[in-house]
């Protein structure tokens, strides 16, 4: 029985709610009677006044405000929970829980807002204002984001923004809440349409593969000036009510940062393409003299088989079989002059850095067609141990070609003293492993200076040579690390000296 009594008596002593309606300015159109009560107000006297500047206490007043601007939004329809407190007539203050929804038309159009309010007791007041204050610091900590920070709802309508949004946007709260996220996309970045539905994807995925991956994206500030961004999307459910969260952060010095970095890639690339050119033709001109003395053979020739066939002319001797068989001379002579002239071309003419798939035995050869025609190195033998698996690689041929002729030059240079049968340059190609093929070149001649450090060979205008510019393999150097590659010299081979250098069988697309 007394159980039963204690029950009535906690019913009987619960707060009475009241009930206030207001129209969209925010004044008030009714008022229950314990309304009136909890304020010390007559009906007469309130009906029509604005609420929160009569019956709020001061420092209430813009948050609320804003609360019920909110409310009363077209991207608002659910009903609000609110905690704030009532300033009476008597200046006493009554802090209240209240349940806020919106009032319609019967057209639908929305036309104020019905609030119901409960007098909150000491200790409900007192969690509620820890969560005031938890939720104070929360706002503190996403208005002192670096990133701006941007909530919408299931319509994809901004609810909710951080104050870094407008330092990065332009614009102030209050012209974007309300606002579709698509307000924030440029118009003229790509097609309006489809790139509305793809940051749609990115706000809205249906797929929680796109929730947490940063995407980077153009915007619109305020001003009209587009600019990149980095979105990363946050899925948000409570009552099984779905809302995002999109992080915004303004990566244009990033971007700016990257577009100085690739200029000054792009403008040290060239300054060693120019490099090595010189180097290009640097050879070419210490190799004039055998240029010459080889175009001079075939011109010789060609003059020769010429004069003998006016001279079987000119006897009459001539006929068709003897005649043809001298052409076809003149004709091998001149396909030999013309090779030198395109060998010659290639190794001087600008480069392509262009990769394509080359046979890297069949570059060897090549280029050691080309050294002989240098003089020096005329008297040299050349041995190949060239493996006939290997695969084709994606390289710039004249650039792998100028480090080989660079090896053998240099293998020449050291042989210079000894006798013509003592030189011997042996140049090796094999797959070292899966993923890289590997060019060896030996010499015979006097080997390198173990005491000298390894990087010292790669610098720039080092040279052990009198009349070296001391670039050759500072380029090789840097030809074959922009491939992919490395060279280096084996200084524990001991019969002369040994280069060597690797290839990726995948260009390393990234360097180049």
């Amino acid at each position: 029985m007394q159980k039963t009594k204690d029950i009535i008596m906690d019913y009987l002593e619960l707060p009475r709610p009241i009930a206030l309606v207001l129209d969209a300015a925010g004044n008030i159109e009714h008022l229950s009677i314990e309304a009136c009560q909890l304020l010390g107000y007559e009906l007469s006297e309130i009906l029509g006044a604005n609420w929160v500047s009569m019956c709020l206490p001061q420092r209430w007043q813009l948050k609320t405000k804003r609360m019920y601007d909110a409310v009363s939004a077209d991207y608002n329809e659910e009903p609000q929970c609110h905690t704030y407190p009532v300033l009476a007539k008597n200046g006493r203050q009554h802090p209240l829980a209240w349940h806020i929804e919106q009032r319609h038309s019967p057209s639908g159009a929305i036309v104020g807002s019905i609030s119901t309010g409960i007098k909150v007791r000491d200790n409900a007041l007192q969690e509620k204002n820890a969560l005031l204050q938890s939720a104070a610091r929360n706002q503190a900590v996403l208005d002192n984001a670096i990133e701006a920070i941007i909530s919408i709802n299931a319509q994809g309508t901004i609810t909710h923004v951080n104050k870094t949004t407008e330092k990065i946007f332009g614009y102030p709260e209050e012209e974007l809440l309300g606002q579709n996220i698509t307000f924030l996309i440029p118009d003229t970045e790509k097609p309006l349409e489809h790139y509305r539905a793809t940051l749609w994807n990115y706000m809205m995925p249906d797929s929680n593969k796109l929730i947490g991956i940063n995407r980077e994206l153009g915007a619109k500030h305020k001003d009209g000036h587009q600019l990149p961004i980095e979105l990363t999307v946050a899925e948000i459910s409570i009552a099984g009510i779905r809302s995002f969260t999109g992080i915004m952060r303004d990566i244009s010095e990033r971007k700016l940062s990257e577009a100085r970095l690739k200029q000054s890639k792009e403008e040290v690339q060239q300054a060693r393409d120019r490099l090595a050119h010189m180097d290009r033709l640097h050879i070419a001109s210490e190799m004039s003299t055998g240029i010459a003395h080889e175009l001079n053979q075939p011109l010789t020739a060609i003059s020769m088989y010429a004069q003998a066939c006016r001279n079987l002319v000119d006897n009459g001797k001539s006929d068709i079989k003897s005649l043809l068989s001298t052409l076809l001379r003149i004709d091998k002579q001149a396909q030999r002059a013309g090779d030198i002239i395109r060998n010659i071309r290639a190794l001087v003419g600008k480069q392509d850095p262009h990769h394509q798939l080359t046979n890297i035995n069949d570059l060897i050869h090549s280029t050691i067609e080309l050294a002989q025609v240098d003089i020096e190195c005329r008297t040299i033998t050349f041995k190949c141990q060239c493996s006939e698996t290997l695969p084709m690689i994606e390289i710039v041929s004249g650039q792998i070609q100028q480090v080989i002729l660079n090896l053998i030059r240099n293998a020449g240079d050291a042989m210079v003293d000894l006798k013509p049968q003592e030189k011997i340059i042996s140049i090796i190609s094999e797959q070292t492993c899966q993923d890289f093929i590997s060019i060896i070149v030996r010499d015979t001649g006097v080997g390198l200076d173990i005491d000298q450090p390894n990087e010292q060979l790669f610098q720039p205008f080092y040279s052990t040579k009198t009349h070296g510019m001391g670039m050759g393999l500072a380029i090789s150097h840097s030809i074959v690390h922009n491939h992919g590659g490395k060279l280096c010299a084996n200084k524990n081979y001991s019969d002369g000296a040994e280069f060597s250098f690797t290839l990726p069988v995948m260009p390393i697309l990234g360097d180049h």
